[in-house]
């Protein structure tokens, strides 16, 4: 494992959980495909472990691919309302705890980062989301998929990092 700052870790976790506010099941997908093909990388007591494990990658991607697909239909609730926002900030949470267990760091940190992650890119990609399409008039299922570039692109980022 490339040695990165406790900084690198602490944002790293706050990224992770500003996906999840895009992407409930983004973060988790991402750290469990990088894992399970980097597992050399996971400490071997910690709980991150699973992660590495190629079943939690698969079930962790399709669920992602779904969520990306159901985004976009029109019944779809919103992310702020109780149910999908406790999924996001849960997810966040579990994200920021797992990635800076990868550094040998207190989990609880990582997922109270995670969670704040969470918070802010839940209201913030809505708030977004909505202005965007309000002002240029483009259909929100083109603005969703923008969204998902934009998550699909900050988990790429923050995990070519740590695996560099």
């Amino acid at each position: 494992m490339p040695a990165h700052s406790d900084f690198f870790f602490y944002i790293s976790a706050v990224l992770l959980g500003g996906v999840a506010g895009m992407r409930s099941m983004m973060p988790l997908a991402a750290l469990a495909i990088t894992m399970s093909r980097r597992p050399e990388l996971v400490p071997a007591l910690d709980p991150i472990r699973w992660f590495a494990m190629r079943a939690v990658a698969i079930v962790f991607g399709l669920a992602a691919i779904g969520e990306i697909i159901v985004d976009k239909l029109p019944r779809t609730p919103n992310r702020t309302a109780l149910g999908p926002f406790l999924g996001r900030v849960a997810s966040g949470g579990i994200a920021g705890a797992a990635v800076v267990q990868l550094g040998h760091m207190n989990s609880w940190i990582g997922a109270a980062l995670g969670v704040i992650g969470a918070i802010l890119g839940t209201f913030g990609a809505f708030h977004a989301r909505r202005r965007l399409g309000k002002t240029t008039g483009i259909q929100d299922s083109y603005v969703g998929a923008l969204e998902d570039v934009i998550a699909i692109a900050v988990a790429a980022a923050v995990l070519a990092n740590l695996v560099a």
